[in-house]
């Protein structure tokens, strides 16, 4: 489990250099390697947490290039079967960084149009009880459009939904996230998403950094699922031993 987080804060610092430009994608006969930038190729973003980013990368608000959308509102009355209404995707439903279809919640009832998920949205958990669970999100894949979102979350939707849900998934937008919550308010407002700062490339440098990040997550993310794997059987082990031993089926010698 320690080595689980390691990983993981390793994916995401490496996500984290990547979309601040503090390193360089470049393309190579063998596939893509980081580069660092030289000083030259810097400059001074005017934000003083992000520091230098290159010259040819804009400072630009969430605002300016996407459209942050708050969930469906339903009551309990809404709510029916798996076979008789629209999904509506919850914080339970985005855990590390995917869609997962379980503890699943059906309505039936008119939904705007703008509230089903198209693909290339961003779903994000806004409202939680736990603030470690704000800011949470997952980019939304075919097989997961044409459903609808929880008014707890919400979606943001861009054209740079590739690079966007890297950025989604880096420190600066965990650091972000956090500056808006309050002691009392685990809330991130459709205010607050649209006032994030990011560094923001030209599309023809997105579409590499994108791919570069897409096999190098594909690999932590590989390993982490194995070491989840093993985790589970060690502890179904333990439990059966412990269950074989205090209910006598197995006899402890001494």
């Amino acid at each position: 489990e320690e080595l689980i987080k390691k990983l993981e804060e390793a994916k995401k610092s490496l996500i984290s250099e990547v979309v601040t430009g503090k390193v360089k994608v470049v393309k190579t006969d063998d596939g893509y390697e980081l580069v660092k930038r030289k000083r030259d190729e810097m400059k001074d973003s005017g934000v003083e947490w992000l520091g230098e980013i290159p010259k040819d990368w804009n400072i630009t608000k969430l605002k300016y290039i996407g459209e942050a959308i708050t969930g469906l509102t339903y009551s309990p009355n809404d709510i029916v079967g798996e076979n008789e209404g629209t999904l509506v995707l919850r914080s339970s439903n985005v855990q590390n960084g995917r869609i997962v279809l379980n503890d699943n919640v059906y309505v039936n009832m008119d939904i705007p149009k703008k509230l089903i998920t198209r693909e290339g949205d961003i779903i994000i958990c806004s409202r939680n009880g736990s603030r470690a669970l704000i800011g949470k999100n997952a980019c939304i894949r075919r097989k997961d459009a044409g459903k609808s979102f929880g008014a707890f979350m919400t979606i943001f939707r861009s054209r740079y939904y590739e690079y966007l849900n890297f950025v989604f998934n880096s420190h600066i937008f965990k650091a972000q996230s956090g500056s808006f919550l309050t002691s009392t308010i685990n809330q991130l407002t459709i205010g607050n998403l649209n006032s994030f700062i990011i560094a923001l490339p030209n599309e023809k440098e997105q579409d590499i950094i994108v791919k570069y990040l897409c096999n190098k997550t594909l690999k932590y993310n590989s390993i982490i699922d194995k070491l989840k794997g093993q985790i589970e059987k060690l502890k179904e082990a333990k439990q059966s031993l412990i269950s074989e031993a205090v209910t006598g089926k197995i006899e402890i010698l001494d």
